[in-house]
């Protein structure tokens, strides 16, 4: 691939994007960029699959030494993609996908332009309050999750695609044909 892009998948919290772009993606050849965070992993979380986790003090000193290509801080956390693997990937010619939210996501489209489509994922805030419910996600979480999702649904204006993920199957299906529109058609 002579012009790689990053396929961002952005969208509300609960909405099940990281679930779809993983699926979608497996055996693809799309390299996955998890964002570093300073939060603890969560239940289900693989690191080095969902995030790389580290400490404050480890954060710290990676944005201090400019390892970042982009921060955002989430309620109290901080998260961050790595600009040495964007870099490691993009110059050896492969595409990626990052998972981020709103902030990361222009931040990327700004520094990678038209190099960069945001795919979004929404569900209606009750299904997000019932996915969450059924996996036995802690109440803070919960009301996290659903604090920013008015805030977060508006973002779908901005991006390339929108998807609503009712169904995964179908979901995945989308993801495919939309990735396959832009490495295919070159």
């Amino acid at each position: 691939m002579n012009n790689p892009y990053l396929f961002i998948f952005t969208g509300t919290s609960g909405s099940g994007r990281k679930t779809a772009a993983h699926r979608a993606l497996r055996d693809s050849g799309i390299i996955h960029i998890p964002s570093c965070t300073d939060r603890p992993p969560r239940d289900k979380e693989r690191p080095d699959e969902d995030y790389r986790y580290v400490s404050a003090e480890r954060f710290d000193q990676l944005d201090q030494n400019g390892f970042f290509t982009e921060t955002v801080k989430i309620d109290r956390y901080r998260y961050g993609i790595g600009k040495h693997y964007l870099d490691l990937a993009l110059n050896a010619g492969n595409s990626i996908y990052l998972i981020l939210n709103r902030e990361g996501s222009d931040i990327i489209r700004r520094l990678y332009g038209d190099r960069s489509i945001r795919i979004f994922l929404y569900v209606d805030k009750q299904t997000v309050s019932e996915r969450l419910e059924s996996k036995g996600t802690r109440f803070e979480i919960m009301d996290s999750y659903l604090s920013h999702y008015t805030d977060e649904v508006t973002y779908r204006k901005a991006c390339e695609h929108v998807i609503e993920n009712i169904s995964l199957e179908r979901t995945v299906a989308q993801i495919k044909t939309i990735l396959d529109g832009y490495l295919n058609h070159k």
